[in-house]
């Protein structure tokens, strides 16, 4: 019996054996039915929403029944209090980060997504939710948003485990001298199929479109019968690589490359330490010979990167005085900016400012602003991105949390003159061998708020046995999610070495991952599309957005016409296409 169907209990001999069948698929049909909760919050609220999913997993998630189920965490005290007819808890008189806690089990193969609402009486201070593992005797990082005085902020993150293991939620913050409260937590529980049917579906709602073919003659009357083909050029959803400058010394690479990826993005060879190693003496001979060979062959390029505040940069940038570090970099910027504008589709323009805040530190809290001012000024046509690390890889990673970034992206766009700034949101994407898929849906979730849109602009996994599964895993999470907007792979193939993940080996072979991304490029394709136009002159198919090749023969009077179509995301379902023949 098929998944949907109805049980046919006169087709099967044993009834008790079928009433269990009935009553399993049934279950499972309403287990499975339960959508993924796409919704998030950044804006610090007056009240908390409802727990998502009716909390889960948690027992009395809205507090309603006072502190039932909530234990005391750490040296505080914890009561329930009201305003404006909610209930919440609160941990009070704390003399240590930790706050409440509750009990439950986590299973392995289980993908679980965690939400709560959190307050602070004084002040503002991240508050971070952890899981703690009896048997591993770990604890794992699950969300965290910056929690403030006055205003409800959802915390949104997730997990999975290795092993079935007794765990405990806790709540924790720093700021000992204010109070933590905390109102409708949830923690829902997916299987695996449930996880992928939702993705599947997101997949199908967000990266398709109907396209119909309309055929009529030149009096306007609809032709029956005529052949149509429809073929996609190209993919809208951006998937691109990252190389170096072996590209220009291997044909079978470029040839491996350009047939596959429609944008590119340099390892090191647009950086500033690259094209300026010495104050004076710029060279960008090799960063154009690279752009020209991607012109040549229709490629997008992201420029990558403007500025960079890392230990890596050049000693003699990171010895300038304030007022000379402003100097040089706006030169910079006019420089490499003024060399490449009109010909790429994106800039990083302070990379890493989070994790390495040396323009801040040094010229002002404004001076990223200011920068993205300029590169705004100096290049219209290309979108200016943030770009950071450990936002989505490592929830513990407090320096680059979600509501940090949106804090950074909201303070730049707050500057004179950014207000209506498209500002990119550059996620590098840099796992290690467990990846917590549940964190990253959830943290597209949050930064989609923004309504800016997001790339995974570095992505690799770290060498280990599931390094292909886990690729595969977070490209198909990246592409179901409405936010998301294009990802980079990282790194490209190099004759001499392999770095972080390779796609190739030194004979130019696909490894496991290369092949990967070849499986996913083939499923996010619409090919062999043929059909034949019914009695209204019409034939309808849903398609993948993209560019397409729309050709149209009647047999009748062996006229044939070819038409490009871009079947772009739009807010209507269906797409028409008029062709007269």
């Amino acid at each position: 019996m098929g998944r949907g169907r109805s049980c046919y209990i006169a087709t099967l001999g044993n009834n008790g054996f079928i009433l269990f069948c009935c009553l399993f698929l049934a279950g499972y049909l309403v287990h499975g039915a339960i959508p993924y909760d796409y919704s998030a919050t950044i804006e610090c609220i007056k009240q908390p929403l409802d727990p998502q999913y009716g909390g889960g997993l948690i027992a009395n998630p809205g507090f309603d029944k006072g502190i039932e189920a909530w234990e005391v965490d750490g040296r505080v005290k914890i009561e329930t209090r009201q305003s404006g007819g909610n209930k919440f808890i609160v941990a009070y008189n704390r003399t240590d980060p930790f706050s409440i806690s509750q009990s439950f089990h986590l299973k392995e193969g289980v993908f679980y997504t965690f939400s709560a609402w959190v307050q602070l009486s004084e002040g503002s201070d991240i508050v971070v939710a952890m899981i703690y593992n009896s048997v591993q005797k770990k604890v794992t990082t699950v969300g965290s948003v910056i929690a403030k005085s006055g205003c409800w902020s959802m915390i949104k993150g997730g997990l999975t485990v290795d092993q079935n293991a007794p765990a405990v939620l806790h709540f924790q913050c720093n700021n000992t001298k204010s109070d933590l409260r905390v109102d409708s937590v949830s923690l829902k529980e997916f299987t695996k199929h449930e996880w992928q049917e939702n993705r599947l579906k997101k997949t199908e709602k967000v990266r398709k479109r109907k396209l119909r073919v309309n055929v009529a003659n030149k009096n306007g009357k609809k032709i029956q019968g005529a052949k149509i083909e429809i073929e996609q050029r190209k993919l809208q959803f951006v998937i691109g690589c990252a190389t170096p400058a072996s590209i220009l010394m291997s044909k079978s690479y470029q040839k491996w490359f350009v047939s596959r990826f429609t944008t590119a993005v340099f390892d090191n060879e647009m950086k500033w330490y690259y094209t300026e190693g010495l104050q004076g003496h710029e060279n960008y001979s090799t960063p154009d010979a690279m752009l020209k060979f991607f012109e040549d062959h229709g490629i997008d390029v992201r420029g990558h990167n403007i500025l960079w505040g890392a230990e890596t940069i050049q000693r003699w940038v990171k010895d300038l005085p304030p007022r000379q570090l402003l100097s040089e970099s706006v030169r910079r910027m006019g420089s490499v900016m003024s060399r490449y504008a009109g010909k790429l589709v994106a800039w990083d323009v302070v990379n890493e400012n989070l994790h390495h805040p040396l323009f801040e530190e040094r010229l002002g809290k404004n001076a990223s602003a200011i920068f993205y001012k300029i590169a705004s000024s100096l290049d219209s046509r290309a979108t200016m991105f943030l770009n950071e690390f450990n936002t989505l890889e490592h929830p513990g990673d407090m320096v680059s949390i979600p509501s940090k970034y949106v804090e950074k992206l909201q303070e730049i766009k707050a500057f004179p003159g950014n207000e209506e700034l498209v500002i990119g949101i550059g996620l590098q994407g840099h796992f290690d061998s467990h990846p917590n898929i549940p964190y990253i849906r959830a943290v597209f979730d949050v930064l989609g708020e923004t309504k800016m849109p997001i790339w995974l602009t570095e992505l690799n996994v770290e060498s280990c046995p599931k390094q292909a599964y886990f690729l595969e895993e977070i490209m198909r999470e990246a592409f179901a999610h409405p936010a998301v907007k294009g990802m980079m792979i990282w790194i490209g193939w190099k004759p001499d070495e392999c770095n972080e993940m390779c796609l190739l080996n030194s004979k130019l072979q696909n490894s496991p991952s290369g092949e990967v991304v070849d499986k996913l490029l083939a499923d996010w394709k619409t090919t062999n599309v043929t059909g034949v136009s019914d009695n209204a002159g019409a034939f309808e198919v849903k398609v993948f957005h993209g560019d397409y090749h729309v050709t149209v023969y009647n047999p009748n009077t062996g006229a044939n016409v070819t038409k490009e179509v871009q079947v772009y995301d739009d807010k209507s379902e269906t797409l028409d296409v008029w062709i007269t023949l």
